[in-house]
């Protein structure tokens, strides 16, 4: 057993006997835990009987074998919590080996809690009708004009894909064809209809809908949340939007119940990775989040967020280790009391996504780090501060703030980058993502290691461009970054070198020839005291040698 698999086994063991001795009280949704699953029907060497083709494929593909957490719960413990009385099962959970039923009989309760296999039950909801309504990223206002330089197929989309040179991956012919991206949000109104995801229905594209909270097939009459997030990758509207990966297939899974928050969502999104990963899917997006609920003896602390506490969060690691890249928002409390990430964002193997504006200025509300066991987080930002979105009801657009929109951004883009580098595994995915961040070297609270540059992720993965100790991956390291008023870089050569400054429109602010001595630090000072706050390329070139990196100026 590798060390990752003991960590989230203790972690998973912890929980279980935390929640043996919990006291039971009114609500009525439950998680129960299981003790094992020795007499279960179901055989690691025949994984087609629980999981799909496609899922043993991308097993097959990156060296991922099969373990206990792979086999379903034995079925007949479900039938005999099911004998007890009015017990309705909502979910079974393979990897936490356990179920989460509803029932509003306490004397049901206490008889599951006294049956011999069963672990642990914990409340993890309340008695239906009693809720408080929970706001979640929507849309905020009018389209802003379209600025220069930006292409007419992606009208007004453009500079939240060009930020991260997803559109050069667009131009090698990647938008997401043959991966499969499964969505966890709120619910997908008018996604069966809207113009904008036409070409997704026509071509078959929205393999799956399963909707977690209320038990049944429908996603489209709930909430317009997951419409907007799913317009960021699959929208494709003429002239106004097109999203990071609309030749991807989807899976849509309802997880959250907006008018209540309880613990019993978490639940459901549990459910939602496992049904992912039975189905093959490549790659997550969550654009959810929680942190504290309707009853707060459910909130989460600050110092919960280790990746190792929490199931939600130990499961979006189950969710890596099985090779899904889960790519979660990271929130929205940067301006708030709570300040840090949110539970899945703090799990160990997946990218947290941050928030940035069009100048890859950090968005005020995107929800700072590090996790609570000091890690990077967030991992890496992507416009989440007026980013194009669909607009509910209507076939246009709107411009809106969260990591809600800044996650499905990149998400789309993980699914580019993958297709064109097939044989590589999910976890070198992610850390050419991170590799290829603006602050890679210099990673901090707000940014993590920064905004990602998905063509130099591609040129990491395919011809094998250098991460030592002393070199960043483009030749040099460009330091402080954030700058104010000066620049230092180790010269990458030695002899005349061409410095060019580019601002965030690809537009020359400064030009000049300095002498380098290879490994000797340079300092620039000329014209940058002058230079609005944003985001800036430094290219060094000498003959036909070049090399860039990229930086942000503060105010």
């Amino acid at each position: 057993m590798s060390m990752g698999a003991r960590i989230i086994c203790v972690g998973i063991v912890a929980f279980l006997l935390a929640t043996k001795a919990e006291a039971q009280t009114a609500p009525d949704t439950y998680w129960v835990a299981f003790t094992d699953k020795t007499n279960t029907p179901y055989d690691l060497s025949q994984p087609e009987e629980f999981l799909s083709a496609r899922a043993i494929a991308r097993r097959a593909a990156q060296g991922i074998g099969y373990d206990e957490l792979d086999l379903p719960v034995d079925p007949a413990y479900v039938e005999q919590v099911q004998s007890l009385g009015e017990v309705l099962v909502l979910h079974r959970s393979k990897w936490f080996n356990g179920i989460t039923v509803r029932t509003t009989d306490p004397a049901v309760v206490d008889a599951i809690r006294d049956l011999p296999f069963v672990n642990g039950v914990r409340s993890t909801g309340a008695s239906l009708g009693f809720s408080s309504a929970r706001k979640l990223d929507e849309p905020m206002g009018d389209v802003m004009d379209l600025r220069d330089g930006e292409e007419e197929l992606y009208g007004p989309s453009f500079r939240q894909i060009a930020m991260l040179n997803g559109h050069l991956l667009h131009a090698e012919g990647a938008q997401g064809q043959g991966l499969l991206i499964g969505v966890l949000d709120s619910g997908f109104e008018g996604v069966d209809v809207s113009l904008a995801f036409a070409e997704l229905r026509a071509r078959n594209g929205i393999v799956l809908t399963r909707d977690l909270v209320d038990g049944d097939d429908q996603v489209y009459d709930a909430h317009t949340h997951g419409r907007s997030v799913l317009s960021c990758m699959a929208g494709d509207l003429e002239g106004q939007l097109l999203g990071t990966a609309p030749g991807a297939d989807y899976v849509l899974l309802r997880t959250e119940d907006v008018d209540s928050e309880y613990l019993v969502e978490e639940d459901n999104w549990i459910a939602g990775a496992e049904l992912a990963d039975s189905l093959g899917c490549d790659v997550l997006n969550t654009s959810l989040g929680y942190t504290t609920f309707d009853d707060s003896t459910m909130d989460h602390s600050y110092a919960d967020l280790d990746g190792r506490t929490l199931r939600i969060s130990i499961a979006a690691n189950i969710a890596s280790q099985k090779g899904m890249i889960p790519v979660n928002s990271a929130g929205n409390s940067g301006s708030s009391p709570w300040h840090f990430i949110s539970a899945p964002a703090d799990a160990i193997d997946i990218l947290t996504v941050g928030a940035v504006g069009d100048v890859e200025q950090h968005a005020p509300f995107s929800s700072f780090g590090p996790s609570a066991d000091g890690r990077v987080k967030p991992d890496v930002c992507a416009m989440g501060w007026n980013t194009i979105v669909l607009r509910p009801g209507v076939d246009s657009v709107a411009a809106a703030n969260g990591t809600s929109f800044s996650s499905p951004v990149l998400a789309g883009l993980v699914a580019c980058l993958w297709q064109l580098n097939p044989t590589r595994n999910a976890e070198q995915i992610m850390e050419a993502v991170r590799q290829s961040a603006s602050f890679y070297w210099t990673p901090n609270e707000s940014y993590g290691y920064g905004v990602p540059d998905f063509a130099l992720a591609n040129d990491i993965l395919q011809v094998g461009i250098g991460m030592d100790e002393n070199h960043a991956t483009s030749g040099f390291v460009l330091y402080p970054s954030p700058f104010i008023d000066e620049l230092r870089f180790v010269a990458p050569a030695s002899g005349r070198l061409d410095l060019i400054l580019l601002d965030a429109t690809g537009r020359i602010v400064l030009q000049q020839q300095i002498q380098g001595t290879i490994d000797t630090p340079v300092l620039v000072t000329e014209g940058l005291s002058a230079l609005p706050a944003g985001a800036y390329v430094l290219r060094i070139g000498q003959g036909t040698e070049l090399w860039q990196q990229r930086s942000l100026k503060l105010p």
